[in-house]
């Protein structure tokens, strides 16, 4: 086998091709750009370099700053509405809590309602699954007998007032007094 030696191109001898290829293409650069002036062409001009005299990175930087102004306007609008219906909100929220309070303070109180007559007898038939807020009637159980103080109270109309009596330890009976739905109540005869 017979082993063949390496080329003779060396580092110096590198240099200097590449420093010539370089030269060449200066020279070659120069004399076209050369020929362009006396032909009364213009180097940035000519449609072909469009790409070489920086017009896609201004397009590019335009249309970048075009979408954040337009993106901070579409913010600020945002916020402005966004405030706007948080004060509304607040607003509507102020005025139920005014109304509650009036409707607070027209409500009879617990011995007012111990002291009212009852209009008729329900029992109980069913139990609400969701049924625990403030003014509702509490401790019942299904075949309860419960008094009906008032009818038809409530959102729209839907609950009776009612009073459940349940006796506890020897004479002592607790009252409870609220309200109830009319669909799980039944009217005794």
């Amino acid at each position: 086998m017979i082993f063949k030696k390496p080329c003779g191109l060396t580092i110096k001898r590198a240099a200097a091709f590449s420093r010539a290829i370089a030269d060449a293409a200066n020279k070659t650069r120069h004399q076209s750009a050369t020929k362009r002036l006396l032909n009364g062409q213009s180097h940035h001009r000519s449609p072909s370099n469009w790409k070489h005299n920086g017009t896609p990175e201004i397009v590019i930087g335009i249309t970048i700053l075009s979408l954040l102004g337009i993106d901070h306007y579409l913010q600020k609008k945002h916020d402005e509405t966004r405030q706007l219906v948080m004060s509304q909100l607040h607003a509507v929220i102020r005025e139920d809590e005014i109304i509650e309070k009036e409707r607070n303070q027209q409500n009879m109180t617990d011995f007012e309602m111990n002291d009212m007559k009852c209009l008729f007898l329900c029992t109980v038939r069913r139990l609400p699954k969701y049924f625990d807020g403030s003014k509702c009637l509490m401790g019942v159980k299904l075949g309860d007998q419960v008094s009906v103080l008032e009818e038809n109270v409530g959102p729209d109309g839907m609950y009776h007032l009612c009073r459940h009596e349940k006796k506890s330890n020897g004479n002592n009976t607790a009252v409870s007094i609220g309200w109830f739905p009319i669909s799980c109540l039944e009217k005794q005869s």
